[in-house]
C-alpha cells in the first residue's frame, strides 16, 4: 500500500439517503458502534484508574506497565489479522470473534489469583479489543458516505465522554467498597449491552469471498513485533549494559517490523497517508506513556483515593471529546495542517510543564489541571487525521488502512509505555524524580511529530 491519494471508491458502500449520522437510515449502525467504542473506553480509563490497587494486591509492582503493554502488543497481531480477514470477508467476522475474546479475557482478569494471570488475561483481551477496533474503522468506510467520516469519528471521541466522566469514580468506588474484581464484571455487563445493540447490524454485513490474498509477511511481522515491544518492557527489571544494549536492540526490531505493517514512508513521516498515522501514533504514544503513571503519582504522592485518583482522568476525557466536538463540527474552518501543529505543541509543552510541576512539588490540583490540556490536544487531532487517512483507502484497502491506523497507535503506545517503565525504573522508581522523568521524556514523541505536521497536507 503506497497510494496517498484521495480514491473515488473510498466512500460508503451504501446509497447516501442524507442526513447526519443519527438519520433514520444510520441511527442503529451509530448507537451500536457508540455502545462498542464506550465499553473500550470505559475498560481503558477503569483499568488505568485501579491498576495501582490491583498491582499492590496481587503483589506484582514489577509488571504494573507489562499489565498494559500487554494488551496492546497481543493488540498489534490481532490488528493485522483482522484488518487482512475484513479485506476478504468483511468486517462481520473480526467483529463477532473480537467480541468472544474480549469477554473471555475480561472473565479471566476478573478472577486472576496472580499478576502473572492477570497480564495473560490482558493478552486475552488485547486480542479481542483489536479485532473489533479494526472492524468498526472497517464498518464506517462500509456504511457511512465519506462527508460523514469526520462526524462519526468525532462521535468515536464523545462515546469517551460518559466513561470518562463516570468510569474512573464508579471503578474506584467499587475498588474501595466492593473489590477491584467486580470492575471486570462490570465492564463484562457492558459489553453484553453492546453486543445486543449490535446483534441487528452484525446479521446485515455478511459478505462474499474477496479475492484478497492473506499478508503473512505482514502477520509474521506483527507477532515479531509484539514480542519486541514486549521483550522491550521486560529490560525495565535489568538496567545494566546487557538490558540496554537488548532494549536498543528490541526498539530496533520494533521499527523495521513496522515497515510491511504500515504505509510505506510512514517511518520517515512522508508526505499525505503515511504522515496521516504517524501523527497519531506519537500523539497516543506521548498521551499513553504519560497517562499510566498519573493515577499513581496521584495516589502515591499526594495519598487520593482511587476514585479521587480517577479525576484527571475524567476531566481529560471530557476534553478530548471538546477538541473532536469542535473538528467533527466547524473541520472545514480550520485548516489540517495549522490544526495538527497546534495539537502536537500543546501536548508537548503541556507534558513538559507537568513535569515541572511534579520536580518542584506542585498542588494536586495543579497536576490535575495540567493533563487534560493533552486530551484536548490529542482530541482536536485525532478525528481530523483519521478521517483524512480513511478517505485514502480503496474499496480492498480499507482494512489495509485501518489496521495501519491501530498498529501505529499501539506500537506506539506499547512502546512509549515500555520506555516510562524504564525511565521509571532508571529514576529510582521513587517520587518525585522518576515521574518527572517520565512526563519529561513522553514529550519527545509529540515535539516529533509537531516538527512534521506540515506534511499531513
Amino acid at each position: 500500500m503506497t497510494s496517498s491519494t484521495m480514491r473515488p471508491d473510498a466512500g460508503a458502500t451504501v446509497p447516501d439517503a442524507g442526513g447526519g449520522i443519527l438519520a433514520p437510515a444510520l441511527r442503529a449502525t451509530t448507537i451500536g458502534v457508540i455502545a462498542l467504542v464506550s465499553l473500550h473506553a470505559f475498560e481503558a480509563l477503569a483499568l488505568t484508574t485501579v491498576m495501582p490497587t490491583i498491582a499492590r494486591d496481587l503483589d506484582g509492582a514489577s509488571l504494573y506497565a507489562m499489565a498494559f503493554t500487554a494488551t496492546l502488543a497481543s493488540g498489534i497481531v490481532s490488528i493485522v489479522w483482522s484488518g487482512n480477514l475484513a479485506d476478504r470477508r468483511g468486517p462481520r467476522p473480526p467483529l463477532l470473534l473480537g467480541l468472544v475474546l474480549f469477554a473471555t479475557g475480561l472473565v479471566v482478569a476478573g478472577l486472576a489469583p496472580s499478576m502473572g494471570v492477570l497480564v495473560a488475561a490482558r493478552v486475552v483481551q488485547g486480542l479481542g479489543a483489536g479485532m473489533t477496533s479494526t472492524a468498526l474503522y472497517v464498518l464506517v468506510t462500509r456504511v457511512y458516505p465519506q462527508r460523514l467520516h469526520t462526524a462519526i469519528l468525532a462521535g468515536f471521541s464523545a462515546a469517551w465522554v460518559v466513561p470518562s466522566i463516570a468510569g474512573p469514580f464508579v471503578a474506584g468506588l467499587i475498588t474501595q467498597t466492593i473489590g477491584w474484581r467486580w470492575v471486570f464484571g462490570l465492564a463484562l455487563v457492558v459489553l453484553v449491552v453492546a453486543a445486543v445493540l449490535l446483534g441487528r447490524i452484525i446479521t446485515g454485513l455478511r459478505q462474499d469471498l474477496v479475492d484478497v490474498p492473506w499478508r503473512w509477511r505482514s502477520i509474521v511481522a506483527s507477532v515479531v513485533l509484539a514480542l519486541a515491544v514486549l521483550g522491550l518492557n521486560a529490560v525495565a527489571d535489568r538496567l545494566d549494559p546487557l538490558g540496554v544494549t537488548l532494549a536498543v536492540l528490541a526498539l530496533v526490531v520494533v521499527g523495521l517490523t513496522l515497515l510491511p505493517l504500515t504505509p510505506r514512508g510512514t517511518l520517515r513521516a512522508a508526505r499525505g497517508l503515511p504522515t496521516d498515522i504517524a501523527l497519531r501514533a506519537l500523539a497516543f504514544a506521548a498521551f499513553s506513556g504519560a497517562e499510566v503513571y498519573l493515577p499513581r503519582l496521584l495516589t502515591e504522592r499526594d495519598g487520593l483515593s482511587p476514585s479521587l485518583a480517577g479525576v484527571a482522568l475524567t476531566v481529560t476525557g471530557v476534553t478530548w471529546f471538546a477538541g473532536s466536538w469542535v473538528q467533527g463540527r466547524w473541520d472545514r474552518h480550520f485548516e489540517i495542517g495549522r490544526t495538527a501543529a497546534f495539537s502536537l505543541a500543546a501536548i508537548a509543552l503541556t507534558l513538559v510543564a507537568l513535569a515541572a510541576a511534579v520536580a518542584l512539588a506542585a498542588p494536586t490540583w495543579v497536576v490535575i489541571a495540567l493533563f487534560p490540556v493533552v486530551g484536548l490536544g490529542i482530541g482536536t487531532l485525532y478525528p481530523r487525521v483519521t478521517a483524512q487517512a480513511l478517505s485514502r483507502a480503496g474499496a480492498t484497502e480499507q482494512g489495509f488502512v485501518s489496521s495501519a491506523l491501530q498498529i501505529g497507535d499501539s506500537s506506539g503506545a506499547a512502546t512509549a509505555i515500555a520506555v516510562s517503565a524504564i525511565v521509571f525504573a532508571g529514576a529510582g522508581s521513587a517520587v518525585p524524580n522518576a515521574y518527572a522523568a517520565v512526563f519529561a521524556v513522553m514529550a519527545v514523541p509529540a515535539l516529533l511529530g509537531w516538527v512534521v505536521a506540515h506534511r499531513v497536507r
